[in-house]
């Protein structure tokens, strides 16, 4: 079976850019117009309902992705796939709310309350009608409700009685902490396309794009299903690794691929081991600003349809700590 890295040693250099820490990100702060400004207060004004008790509008369904990446602050970086069903044919107002139930707000208290996150997006037709949105939010370690409300943007001069579509999600999300020491590594991304960027994002198009390290925007796949023409390619960073004498991390990373087979699973194949270490690592990498990448690309033509659980196994020699991560899919004929 041929498999190739994805990651090679030989451009560690280059993969350290693409890969360093996740950036930060920030809400929106912009001034508003005052139409702009009363759909904020719509949905703001939804999500405090259902916090309060009041159901939540449904003609707008959504699902979220989550994926955890240290960051260069103490938050983790929360970029997220959001699933839309029953999206309007227009633009719509979309607001996310992040909240710790451990510190929900005093209702006696006439403030705004402040939370861990809360973001506004105007988002164009178009975007909402692919059915998927790429967003982000930032947060320390812990459990949090996420709430994203959406609400179909009406004309000005509107028929009456035409009642916008809404919808709102609530999920909770257990941010992990990636500043504790101990080793760990982001969310294993399994991506569909790696776009090449030619220039920088700006701050306003990293809250829409936050799947982008470097010059590289890695596109999370659809779902886990794959034709035998595709290919399975997965990204992840490992973190806190332990260093040698010369300040470097030691670190194997091994691939082995299963094929389920009624309750049980027998192996298919499985790639060299992969070393990163001092002796291939250059001079100037600095583990507190480069994590260490990890990923393989493997053609599927030789896999038989079925369902597969690839096993990644990550050993950190300075430490003697091992690390596992699954990633489930499935081949099919097309």
């Amino acid at each position: 079976m041929a498999i190739r890295r994805v990651v090679a040693l030989a451009v560690a250099v280059a993969f350290s850019g693409t890969f360093a820490l996740a950036q930060s990100a920030k809400p929106d702060t912009k001034k508003r117009s005052k139409e702009e400004q009363r759909e904020i207060e719509q949905v703001v004004k939804l999500v405090d309902g259902v916090m309060a008790g009041q159901p939540g509008p449904t003609d707008i369904e959504m699902t979220m992705t989550p994926y955890f990446l240290k960051s260069q602050e103490a938050r983790t970086f929360v970029p997220f796939v959001l699933d839309v069903k029953g999206a309007p044919a227009a633009d719509v107002a979309m607001y996310i709310r992040v909240v710790n139930p451990a510190q929900q707000p005093d209702p006696k208290d006439k403030k705004k309350p402040e939370y861990p996150w809360d973001d506004i997006h105007f988002v164009p037709a178009a975007q909402v009608s692919a059915g998927k949105l790429h967003r982000v939010f930032m947060a320390t370690p812990g459990t949090y409700d996420v709430y994203v409300a959406m609400k179909e943007r009406l004309p000005e001069k509107a028929p009456r009685g035409q009642v916008a579509k809404m919808g709102l999600l609530k999920q909770q999300v257990v941010v992990p902490d990636f500043q504790n020491g101990e080793i760990s590594t982001s969310s294993v991304l399994v991506t569909d396309k790696v776009n090449m960027l030619s220039a920088p994002l700006s701050a306003e198009e990293s809250r829409e794009r936050p799947f982008v390290f470097g010059a590289q925007e890695l596109m999370p796949a659809a779902d886990m299903s794959f034709a035998k023409s595709e290919e399975l390619s997965i990204f992840f960073q490992v973190y806190n690794a332990g260093l040698d004498p010369a300040g470097k991390p030691n670190i194997v990373m091994e691939y082995e691929f299963h094929k389920k087979e009624g309750d049980g699973e027998k192996f298919f194949n499985k790639t060299n081991p992969q070393a990163i270490n001092a002796s291939n690592l250059p001079p100037q990498f600095d583990p507190a600003k480069f994590p260490v990448p990890g990923g393989i690309t493997v053609p599927l033509a030789s896999f038989g349809e079925g369902d597969y659980r690839l096993a990644v196994k990550i050993s950190d020699k300075v430490s003697g700590k091992v690390l596992t991560r699954d990633v489930n899919f499935t081949v099919k004929a097309s």
